[in-house]
């Protein structure tokens, strides 16, 4: 509401210049061989004016950023405090955590109708582009210490340390959820913000991945995920939890085989985990 207000009385000073300006001379206040003077003095007060309008709405688009990013970290890192990735099972709605997010955004973006437009959209892009890079981060932030990660962070949950296909299943239902969201506020591209979230979700349960990560088919996968980051994938490689020839059969025998996601067992996680960390080292070599 404030910014709101402080943009109302903007758009309102060039009128309420002129009009205390006309005043002045109309009453004789202002000298006729200083009219010209003055009115340049007035241009340079309402120039200045503006500037510090557009600081204020600045200063106020970034405490609202502030206010709801912290919102935003606070529902993560509460819902997700706790939360297996390790999931052994296909949800067929999302997360808890991915619902109380699109539900505090949708009530928060309710709420901006005093904001200009331009803000109104820059705030969907910024809370959207936070939500899925601290997912992202989740997912792919090294887990090799975890109690340094409690003491030296700045505060947040510590990185996801295993996740299995169903985990990654049921994130990727949670990632529709937040386009569908993203599709119905009527912000054009809102959607982009998860591309690389969903790019490394579908990749991980993609039934051609062990081929698209082979050195000679690097073009295919470039083109198919444009978004891909083979250092990501490496990371979530590394935290993937295999399923055992056990599950697999009982997978095949029951309803899971009909969503026809990647199950990769143990021995191939490590195979291609092997196999992307030489490309990693071939590249940097």
């Amino acid at each position: 509401q404030i910014t709101a207000d402080i943009s109302a009385l903007q758009s309102t000073l060039p009128r309420f210049f002129g009009t205390v300006m006309r005043g002045l001379c109309h009453i004789g206040l202002v000298k006729s061989e200083q009219v010209e003077e003055t009115f340049d003095y007035a241009e340079s007060v309402l120039k200045g004016a503006n500037k510090s309008c557009d600081k204020q709405v600045a200063n106020m688009y970034s405490s609202v950023y502030e206010i709801c990013r912290n919102k935003i970290d606070m529902l993560i890192d509460f819902s997700l405090e706790n939360f297996s990735w390790v999931a052994k099972s296909v949800r067929d709605t999302p997360n808890a955590y991915a619902e109380s997010i699109v539900e505090y955004m949708r009530a928060t973006f309710q709420c901006l109708g005093p904001m200009d437009e331009g803000s109104r959209a820059g705030l969907h892009f910024s809370c959207c582009g936070h939500v899925a890079e601290r997912l992202v981060k989740l997912l792919t932030s090294p887990v090799d210490d975890l109690e340094g990660w409690r003491t030296n962070s700045s505060g947040g949950i510590a990185p996801v340390s295993k996740i299995d296909s169903f985990g990654l299943r049921n994130l990727a239902t949670d990632i529709d959820h937040f386009e569908s969201f993203a599709d119905s506020t009527g912000v054009g591209q809102l959607r982009e913000c998860f591309n690389e979230l969903k790019s490394l979700a579908a990749a991980l349960l993609d039934r051609e991945l062990p081929l698209l990560l082979l050195p000679e088919n690097q073009q295919a996968r470039r083109k198919k995920y444009p978004f891909l980051s083979l250092e990501k994938v490496c990371a979530v490689l590394e935290k993937y939890v295999g399923t055992g020839i056990g599950e697999k059969l009982m997978a095949r025998g029951g309803s899971v085989a009909k969503r026809e996601f990647l199950m990769l067992e143990k021995k191939e996680v490590i195979q291609l985990t092997k196999i992307v960390k030489m490309q990693l080292g071939s590249n940097n070599m």
